[in-house]
């Protein structure tokens, strides 16, 4: 491009989006946005700045116009959502109903920034392959991570128990007995060992400390697993609603997903015909 040429396209573009912003034309203005960040590489986040001169009221002004558009799509692309008029998406009109996202007013998508958010539609998937146990799988793998450390000190117990059941044994097989043991207590029958009753009541000290800390951590186990598990089942029950809202509006969760992957495209798709409505 010429210097000349240049400054022709510059003054085209601008009259153009003057233009669109005078005729109030959100098709028009995001066509706009869409070839400056194209023809410039810019992120779609930065263009409106580039375009406006970086002047924050007017960005702000330029954002506000657009939303209005943007939600009053989304609240009628997919009814099951509630959309805040600031931009919270919400999952349903529900008693415990979780907040989906923030839309993403220049990109046209709905943002998930927290692990909360980001948890909706794998957990959605999960439920659509297993309805009917998908409470009792989270139940049961929540139910394995907690006891881990309780089965662990179970285990100890068990060998421990079977450790001291088999020192008779030994004792009976051990040094004094067989040939060796049959030819000491024949030359010195008085070095035969007695048993040793404090030995024994010093084996039993770890058994007991052992018992002490399985006791103590299956309590909290307890505690834990039972707390855990009505959480589980309140989320359950939330999911199995999102996933009732989902599948009265599309044949699958997978379709879902798919309507939200194409958002932008169907949000000017939308746009374009409303401008074509407007201008016939």
């Amino acid at each position: 491009m010429t210097i000349q040429s240049s400054l022709t396209y510059q003054k085209k573009f601008f009259d153009a989006f003057d233009t669109a912003w005078q005729n109030r034309s959100t098709f028009r203005l995001y066509q706009g946005i869409d070839t400056t960040a194209a023809n410039l590489r810019l992120a779609l986040s930065e263009t409106p700045g580039y375009i406006l001169a970086y002047d924050k009221d007017a960005q702000r002004e330029l954002h506000d116009f657009l939303q209005t558009d943007f939600i009053a799509f989304l609240r009628e692309h997919i009814p099951f959502f509630k959309v805040s008029d600031g931009g919270d998406v919400f999952f349903g009109d529900w008693y415990h109903r979780r907040q989906f996202g923030h839309i993403d007013v220049i990109s046209r998508l709905i943002n998930q920034t927290t692990d909360a958010e980001a948890a909706i539609l794998p957990q959605l998937q999960a439920f659509a392959q297993d309805p009917d146990n998908f409470l009792d799988n989270q139940i049961e793998a929540m139910r394995q991570s907690t006891y881990a450390a309780v089965d662990d000190l179970h285990n100890q117990m068990e060998a421990a128990a079977a450790e001291s059941a088999s020192e008779p044994a030994r004792a009976s097989t051990g040094t004094g007995s067989g040939l060796r043991g049959m030819l000491k207590s024949f030359i010195d029958p008085s070095d035969e060992p007695a048993p040793s009753k404090p030995a024994r009541r010093n084996a039993a000290q770890p058994a007991n400390k052992l018992k002490a800390r399985f006791d103590a951590a299956k309590e909290a186990a307890d505690a834990e697993f039972d707390a855990n598990k009505r959480q589980l089942e309140v989320a359950a029950a939330i999911t199995r609603y999102e996933y009732q809202a989902v599948t009265a509006a599309y044949s699958s969760v997978d379709q879902f997903q798919n309507v939200l992957a194409n958002l932008s495209k169907d949000f000017m798709k939308a746009q374009e015909a409303k401008e074509a409505k407007a201008n016939a």
